[in-house]
């Protein structure tokens, strides 16, 4: 249950500032941002990609 939490949180978080437009004035490439936030996600969990 709390590593579903984790992996929700994270995602919604980053869902939610794209959402909002609070991305835009952070990053170019909103999409790799995303990609690499969830390969980093994927990795801190021991998961091979």
């Amino acid at each position: 249950m709390a590593l579903a939490l984790r992996i929700w949180g994270h995602l919604h978080g980053l869902v939610s500032l794209e959402i909002y437009g609070h991305l835009r004035t952070q990053t170019i490439s909103r999409d790799k941002l995303f990609r690499e936030e969830l390969a980093q996600l994927i990795r801190s969990l021991g998961i091979d990609s």
